[in-house]
This record gives C-alpha cells, structure tokens and sequence, in this order.
C-alpha cells in the first residue's frame, strides 16, 4: 500500500476519512481544535506539527462531511522498551457531528493505517472523569488502562478542563489482541474475573454547547480517584471494563491482563 493511501472508511454515505496532506486542510485542524477546546494560544498544536506527523510517520487523518472538515486524529510515531508503536495526541469531532460515531471511525482508521504498516499498538491518554470517552475507549474499541499520571499537561488553558489538575490515564489500544477483534466484529467484550472497581462521580453541568459537558469534581476527589488507580495499578490490574451505574457516576472494573496470551492471538 502506498504510504498516502488510506481506505476511505464511512459512518454515513456523506462522511468519509482520508489523510490530511494539504497546508489548507492543516490549518482547518487548528481552527477545529481552537473550537473544541477554546485554547490560549500556550496550548495550540500548530499547523506546522501536522506536517511534521506526516514528515516522520505518524498519522494525520481527517473526517470529511462533503467538502467540510468536521474531525481528526492526530498521532506521532513512538518507540518503548524497543517497540515501535503510534502515541494519538488528539482527536477532535465539530460539536454538530458529535454522537454520530466519527470519533469511532476515525480511531478505526488509525487501527487500518497502523496494521497496514507493521504497527500493532496505538496509546493515548484520557480524562478519567469523562466517562463518555472511558466508555469509548474501553467497551467499543477494546483499550486496556494500567498507567496512571497526575497533571500529565501541566495547568491546562482550556475552559473545559475546569482549572483541574489534567490527571490523565493512559489506553493500550492492542490492535490485534481477541479484545479488539472481537469488538470490531461486533462480538462484544470478553468476560473477565474482575478484582477490584473503581467509581467516578461526575457532573453534567453545561460547558455553553461549545463540547459534550465535561465531568467537574473537587479537587479533594480528584484525589482520591488518583490515590485509588495508583494503588490498583501498583497491584499489577488493569481496567478492562467500564460501566455506567447512574445518570452521575459509573466504574472502572480491574482485573488481570494476560498479555502474553492476549497479544500472542492474531
């Protein structure tokens, strides 16, 4: 496959994925994320840095709505403890195509583009308190969670980060693993033995209709949940599943990952 090629995925007939190899659609990526999170300039990822992506590797995919730019995957090429694999910094969907699974297709066709070229592994990191993108990220794409960081970003100059501490878990997207395929075959999640849950409360109060409302919660809870996915992760579990419990809190459900297993199956 040539590098530049990219297998259109749809959700609708009207929405397709392609990447993102014009200085114009570069800068339509900017402009979404200025309106996606309302960033000071300190926190912008420029233009310049979708180039570079392209230049070394990585991914720059866009969701297109005719001729209309309405979402994109960013990713940068990584390399740990001798494996490569793609780190997606970002991925933003216009407020209007929101629930329409773009930001599914769009992580799908990360998945394709990284399989296409030897890549099995796709990491990113999440909000813990938003459980619309745990519930994303665990029950309909198959990621696992056994790494957590307290203020990953620093002092976040988004709105919608609530003046918190951007404490961030990290996903282990295994694209080949049974997990993953089975869930891309519609197969549903596997069962597990779960050890231990871990419960976030969260609100639903309004962000202005800019974004989805994100999860606000005390710092004093922030801590708490940093305390409880420390210990859990020191134990050696990992979030396989997450459930949503209430209008206003859900859990995360650990357990034992068998890696060697999981990832042995292609």
């Amino acid at each position: 496959m040539n590098e530049r090629e990219l297998p259109v995925s749809k959700a609708a007939e009207e929405i397709e994925v392609r990447k993102i190899v014009s200085i114009p659609d570069m800068e339509a990526c900017v402009h979404l994320q200025q309106t996606v999170w309302q960033f000071r300039d300190l926190d912008i990822v420029p233009r310049r840095m979708f180039a570079v992506a392209n230049a070394i590797g990585g991914q720059a995919l866009g969701a297109w709505a005719g001729e209309h730019l309405i979402g994109y995957a960013l990713a940068i090429p990584g390399l740990r403890d001798g494996r490569p694999y793609f780190h997606s910094h970002m991925l933003a969907v216009a407020p209007e195509y929101r629930n329409r699974g773009v930001g599914k297709m769009l992580k799908l066709a990360q998945r394709e583009d990284a399989l296409a070229r030897g890549i099995e592994l796709i990491e990113w990191t999440f909000d813990p308190l938003e459980a619309k993108n745990a519930f994303l990220n665990i029950e309909k794409l198959g990621a696992i969670v056994r790494r957590y960081t307290p203020d990953f970003y620093g002092a976040s100059t988004s709105p919608l980060h609530g003046n918190l501490p951007t404490d961030r878990l990290h996903a282990e997207w295994w694209l080949r693993t049974a997990r993953v395929r089975a869930l891309i075959a519609g197969e549903g999640l596997p069962k597990y033995s779960i050890n231990e849950t871990i419960t976030v409360t969260y609100s639903r109060a309004g962000s202005g209709g800019i974004a989805p409302p994100l999860p606000v919660l005390a710092l004093e809870s922030l801590l708490e949940l940093r305390h409880q996915f420390t210990k859990a992760f020191a134990a050696g579990l990992t979030v396989l599943r997450f459930q949503n419990l209430t209008g206003e809190s859900a859990c995360y459900q650990l357990g034992d990952w068998n890696e060697s297993r999981e990832t042995a199956e292609k």
